[in-house]
């Protein structure tokens, strides 16, 4: 006869044991039984290192590639891989386009997805509506755009999407009523996709101020730089919806309010870093600024704070090394469909190995004396800068040159760092016939390792073995 089951263990000496657990042991623990979940969430066991305070890597979207591309931080790549076809089981020249939307604290949104590269769980999002409740007038076309919210440290399970849309792009005919109407309208129609329902809904947003502009007045005012630009902070969803004004959604009491860019023209890139929510902009190709938004007083009182401004010609290197070699930081390269399938495989041992700690992490964070930090060079007056986002929790952001390489500028101490490679090999390859080699979009990645997505790979299983 089988020995009886031991009794459970009382709910001290089981937290005893939870809390020796590594950070992404302790996450996974809170899948395998309700009873485990319920003494990591009622003794609060979630340790900070659990939540996504550190930068994982930035993902990038290339022009006419359906592929999300991965570039990692040495403490991650290995960790954490940006490899995403497993979200859609099944023959790979089957495969969906795997290509991330959006980002926000270590949750990707793809066409089908919401997925956590982390802990490799997803949940699978229904069809889009049909009909988008906010439409402009009569005559007018509009694009929309995808935002996540999520914040794990009020709710790791929860996650809501935003179809957002964009200033209109077209004047179709002339209409009275166009000349009339303002944009954003005054109350602003949202679908929103709930994971507590499952369900997407219309959300009522009302505005607080003034509009940006009428709708003939908005048309031409498209961004003109990076396809998607937005960040959530404390409670509030930011969105560049046009070269000339940020949307500011307030997720507490359904309002919103426009909020003018600090500048005009040029190059942008929203994001949030250190603070709260930045702006950087670029003019004459390498006159670089940095703004805060100080937000913190009401709508009333709302202002952009210029904290950098320099021009960063004198001081951009002279990369005079093959595009193609790594630099600390690795490009996981993906391309999944048809006999060119290519993937930097990552072993199932390394993913779920957890080699992030405490001084592993300081020893690649921003060091001046580094000796990736660069010398400036001579550079010819064709330089092309494109900005690609900002470093969570630091004062660095990240930009690509016309050597296709991807820099971090320290703003605090004017210094630049290769980091390595923009494009994998076979982009540029001319048999893959990619002719325009452009970003479209960047995410900033910063891992998350709480929450539990329905869809997963089989982690009860692996802790078993």
């Amino acid at each position: 006869m089988d020995p009886a089951p031991p009794p459970p263990l009382p709910d001290d000496a089981l937290a005893s044991v939870l809390r020796g657990l590594a950070p992404r042991d302790l996450a996974v623990s809170r899948c395998v039984c309700k009873a485990w979940r319920r003494v990591v969430d009622d003794r609060r066991l979630l340790r900070a290192d659990l939540l996504p305070r550190s930068l994982g890597g930035i993902f990038l979207n290339l022009h006419d590639l359906w592929f999300t591309q991965f570039l990692a931080r040495p403490t991650t790549g290995a960790a954490v891989s940006g490899r995403l076809d497993y979200t859609v089981p099944g023959e790979p020249d089957r495969l969906p386009i795997l290509y991330v939307s959006d980002h926000c604290n270590g949750l990707l949104v793809l066409d089908h997805c919401v997925v956590n590269p982390a802990t490799r769980q997803w949940a699978l999002l229904p069809p889009r509506p049909d009909d988008l409740p906010q439409h402009p007038p009569p005559g007018m076309d509009v694009c929309t755009d995808e935002y996540l919210v999520f914040d794990p440290t009020l709710s790791p399970d929860d996650f809501e999407l935003f179809i957002l849309p964009s200033v209109p792009y077209k004047l179709k005919q002339s209409d009275e009523e166009c000349e009339e109407s303002e944009w954003p309208p005054s109350t602003l129609i949202l679908s929103v996709f709930s994971s507590k329902t499952g369900l997407w809904e219309e959300r009522e947003f009302g505005r607080e101020g003034a509009a940006a502009g009428t709708l003939p007045g908005m048309v031409g005012s498209v961004r003109s730089f990076l396809d998607h630009q937005g960040c959530y902070w404390r409670g509030a969803l930011y969105v560049c919806c046009s070269d000339c004004f940020v949307m500011r959604i307030s997720l507490s009491n359904s309002t919103y309010r426009v909020i003018r860019l600090p500048t005009e023209g040029g190059e942008f890139y929203l994001g949030k870093s250190i603070k709260g929510v930045y702006c950087a902009s670029l003019f004459q190709k390498s006159q670089l600024q940095i703004w805060f938004l100080n937000d913190e007083c009401g709508h009333d009182q709302t202002e952009w704070v210029l904290k950098h401004d320099r021009d960063i010609f004198p001081i951009l290197p002279n990369l005079n090394y093959d595009e193609q070699c790594d630099g600390p930081w690795i490009l996981q390269e993906f391309y999944y469909w048809g006999p060119e399938q290519h993937y930097d495989e990552i072993s199932e041992l390394e993913v779920n190995e957890v080699i992030v700690e405490d001084k592993m992490e300081e020893k690649f964070e921003w060091d001046s004396d580094n000796d990736n930090v660069l010398e400036p060079g001579s550079r010819s007056n064709d330089s092309c800068i494109i900005l690609l986002g900002f470093h969570p929790y630091k004062k660095v952001v990240f930009l690509s040159d016309k050597f296709d390489r991807v820099l971090a500028y320290n703003w605090s101490i004017s210094k630049l760092q290769d980091l390595g490679k923009l494009f994998p090999k076979f982009y540029i390859e001319h048999d893959y016939q990619f002719f325009h080699r452009l970003v479209r979009a960047s995410f900033p990645y910063t891992p998350c390792w709480l929450g539990e997505l329905p869809e997963k790979l089989n982690s009860e299983a692996r802790l078993q073995d």
